[in-house]
């Protein structure tokens, strides 16, 4: 289907029927969750006591690690997999363990870098601050959303991606 086609005028013939896997739903089952089952779920992430510091030290070497290989990378996708990998799982995790700061800056520096054609010396410094902030924040225990340093801080992040957004824009790198 082209772009300028509308869906109701499709050939049918020229549709491609793709089966979805069922191997997860044969695994897990179908139907409803119990409540009980989710309520005590959720009791456990609500009273989880776990210190998120020694669970993000991996991801956060692995970040430092992209960072200093960066010149030995073949290709932009592979600088940007290498960056962009840890800090997603920063933010999955972070806000299991009430990081919602954590995982506030992590999505604003991801949503920066999924704009990135190609990076340059700025944005892998905007990496290497969050990676520092992030370190701060766990020292700290900086949970929740960090009061009004936190919002201050997503404001920072916010403003210095967006201001180097525009400047890889206008040399056509975003």
């Amino acid at each position: 289907m082209t772009e300028a086609q509308e869906p109701s005028k499709v050939n049918r013939k020229d549709v491609k029927k793709i089966e979805a896997d069922k191997k997860l739903q044969q695994r897990v089952g179908t139907g409803k969750i119990d409540e009980q089952v989710v309520e005590k779920a959720q009791k456990v992430i609500d009273t989880n006591q776990v210190d998120f510091g020694p669970l993000a030290k991996p991801f956060l070497d692995e970040l430092k690690m992209a960072l200093e290989t960066v010149d030995e990378k073949e290709t932009t996708k592979e600088i940007m997999e290498s960056i962009s990998m840890p800090i997603m799982n920063l933010k999955a995790n972070a806000g299991t363990f009430k990081f919602e700061l954590i995982s506030g800056l992590t999505g604003t520096v991801l949503n920066f870098l999924e704009n990135i054609k190609e990076p340059d010396k700025k944005v892998y410094q905007i990496v290497d601050l969050l990676t520092k902030t992030i370190q701060l924040i766990l020292a700290y225990k900086m949970t929740g959303d960090g009061g009004a340093n936190g919002k201050a801080l997503m404001a920072a992040f916010a403003e210095v991606c967006q201001k180097t957004h525009m400047r890889l824009a206008e040399k056509g790198n975003a």
